[in-house]
């Protein structure tokens, strides 16, 4: 029975989607190479890639436009010149039309599956029924031997012995055993195969498989059923002798092997490098892991503080074995959070095709130049940043970068400079989107601002010009009169701010007229663990980061003037810094008695400020989560958790408490 081609659907639509991705950057860096160097041949080899998998599965669309794709890209590289832009533009719209067929295709499995799931149910029920109408039968002793099935076969076919190997980078040998299968049972009568592709689902790739197949195709044919299989490698096929003894597998000869020769050995020999093993895993159930973990921390938390109640003599070695269990499931969650993590270059992958089609339309000319694209971030920021980075990326190219003859007059290069930045500053990751075009125009913002009535003359005359800058994320608030399909309806960057603002991060800009433009995305980490410290507030206990805490102090206020303060200067570390009251911050009565007053000394983007509470609570380990709605849009607060006694705890955000302190204005929306 043959194996349905919708079983291997999901490796091919995983690992073609990859080599679809890549296609599109390399095409993109094509019309800067040299007309002839190895990028040729690597867009070639994805495109031919893409093409043998499709045709194993019977995916004619996609194999017709991969082998017309692949027809222009031989005849391009062999004309070793720059290829027209016509001629890439076309090749683009191709790997378009692949990823459209390709996304088809996981639709049309996704329903298929639905429809099986379907049928099978109502095939489960009635044979259900059907069992339950018959009388129980006494089940029949088994068999003393049990005999092999064997398929009929032509004595007069030649049988021939096939033998190939798995890459050491294949990532599902037994996918891609059962496609060769697949072809074999095609082209014949597959009498042996060992090891069998099931046998091989869990295992790593570096294996040799060996076949015996009786058929009336010449060895040729055979060989070339292998063509554009990906991780194939090592090819062999021959006439099997006449007394055929199980298949084995052999190191290929010197006369039939297809590529370099390379012993398949359980141990690697010097200079043998091992590729690590690596398996795709949903991101659901790394999702789900982590909230598991998170779970099992909590549990820990819960029990150290039943352990409180417990006999003296018993709660020491209690509290040891807390501890072990404490680490562990700490590093579990570690791992976890280090599967999740994505390197930038995930989100970027897609932006070098935005850069040229965009800048092509613009009559521009732009190099993209893409910073730390290794560092890495959790999932969920990488899903978020893409149109957030999209929308700042084509802003850049509309109204940051001039032309090229506005550039030479200018003084500058013709070519405008793109930089996409990231970095890891402690708990923070900060993405700089930066160019060298002609800058914002304060003036030019502040006039356009008070024409739409976002700001009163008044107050607009008083903005400084960094103040002018930031009236560029007001909603609605283009310096463009005309619309384009680039840009100029109001819509952009208000949106990157409140996409940013939902992530709980922070975007800023930072302009030198006539030099360009940087805007920075500083995002948190939407999941971690952090040491926090417990503070009490008007009868409620809050978080505050211990990254941020510089240090802890008391003073007495009422020797001070009171508790009517709104900000004073203290003395810290032998300097100066502004203190405020959380209490007042917040709306909330405070409860602490006369006398000396705690503080906690806080530290953010080189500013450093301090904030008096009622209490100090102690030190807490906790798993941070991210702020539903409508919690997320209070201004001040960074996350939640929960501690060991099951009591919810909001964390805060030292930055949103410090902009709150500095600007009053913004309190109602701090109060929680």
């Amino acid at each position: 029975m043959s194996e349905s081609p919708h079983k291997y659907l999901p490796v091919f639509i995983a690992e073609a989607s990859e080599q679809l991705e890549l296609l599109t950057s390399e095409l993109v860096r094509i019309e800067q190479e040299p007309p002839a160097g190895p990028l040729w041949d690597s867009i070639f080899r994805r495109v031919h890639s893409v093409k043998g998998s499709a045709a194993t599965l019977g995916l004619s669309a996609v194999v017709d436009i991969a082998h017309s794709a692949e027809t222009l890209i031989g005849k391009l590289k062999a004309q070793r010149q720059k290829p027209e832009r016509g001629q890439v533009d076309l090749l683009l719209q191709a790997t378009d039309a692949l990823v459209s067929e390709i996304q088809r295709a996981s639709a049309e499995m996704e329903r298929a599956r639905r429809d099986e799931q379907g049928a099978s149910a109502q095939l489960l029920a009635r044979l259900s029924d059907a069992s339950r109408a018959l009388p129980e039968m006494t089940p029949a002793p088994p068999p003393a031997t049990r005999s092999t099935e064997r398929a009929q076969v032509d004595p007069a076919l030649p049988r021939l012995d096939v033998s190939f190997s798995l890459s050491r980078s294949c990532q599902a040998p037994g996918a891609r055993a059962l496609i060769v299968q697949r072809k074999l049972k095609a082209m014949g009568t597959l009498l042996e195969i060992e090891p069998a592709p099931q046998a091989l689902m869990q295992k790593k790739g570096g294996v040799r498989v060996a076949a015996v197949l009786s058929t009336s195709r010449s060895i040729d044919e055979v060989r070339t059923a292998f063509d554009g299989i990906p991780e194939v490698e090592n090819v062999e096929v021959r006439v099997a002798p006449l007394t055929s003894a199980p298949p084995q597998a052999r190191k290929p000869s010197d006369d039939t092997k297809t590529g370099p020769a390379r012993p398949i050995t359980e141990t690697p020999t010097a200079g043998d490098v091992r590729v690590e093993p690596t398996v795709r895993v949903r991101a659901q159930a790394l999702d789900q892991l982590l909230d598991q973990a998170a779970e099992v921390l909590h549990g820990i938390a819960r029990l150290r503080e039943a352990a409180r109640h417990l006999p003296e003599n018993t709660v020491v070695q209690f509290e040891v074995e807390i501890d072990r269990v404490r680490r562990t499931a700490r590093e579990l969650h570690g791992r976890v959070m280090n599967a999740r993590l994505t390197p930038f270059s995930s989100v970027t992958e897609r932006l070098p095709r935005v850069v040229r089609d965009v800048a092509h339309r613009l009559g521009k000319e732009v190099d993209l130049d893409v910073q730390g694209g290794a560092v890495e971030m959790d999932r969920t920021l990488i899903d978020a940043l893409g149109d957030p980075l999209t929308h700042l990326v084509r802003n850049a190219l509309d109204h940051g970068l001039e032309t090229g003859a506005q550039r030479v007059a200018a003084g500058k290069s013709p070519r405008g400079t793109l930089v996409l930045a990231a970095r890891r500053e402690r708990d923070k990751v900060l993405i700089d989107v930066s160019d060298d075009g002609q800058g914002l125009d304060a003036e030019r913002l502040r006039r356009r601002a008070v024409e739409l009535g976002a700001i009163a003359a008044e107050r607009a005359a008083e903005l400084t010009e960094q103040q002018c800058f930031e009236l560029a994320f007001l909603p609605g608030l283009s310096t463009r009169h005309e619309a384009t399909e680039v840009s100029g309806r109001g819509v952009g960057l208000d949106a990157v701010k409140a996409a940013v603002e939902n992530l709980g991060g922070k975007l800023s800009v930072h302009c030198t007229p006539g030099k360009g433009s940087r805007f920075t995305l500083e995002l948190p980490l939407s999941v971690s663990m952090a040491n926090l410290l417990l503070v009490q507030v008007g009868g409620e206990l809050y978080g505050l980061p211990m990254t941020r805490v510089v240090v802890t102090t008391e003073y007495d206020l009422s020797a001070r003037g009171g508790e009517g303060f709104e900000a004073r200067s203290l003395a810290v570390m032998g300097q100066l810094v502004r203190a405020h009251s959380l209490a007042k911050l917040f709306g909330l009565p405070s409860l602490a008695p006369p006398g000396p007053r705690p503080f906690a000394v806080l530290e953010v983007d080189g500013l450093t400020f301090a904030l008096s509470v009622d209490r100090l609570v102690g030190q807490e380990e906790a798993v941070l989560k991210p702020l539903f709605p409508p919690l997320d849009r209070v201004r001040g607060l960074a996350g939640t958790t929960v501690l060991g006694n099951g009591r919810p705890l909001l964390v805060l955000d030292p930055r949103g408490l410090h902009e709150m302190a500095e600007h009053p204005q913004q309190r109602a929306r701090g109060a929680a």
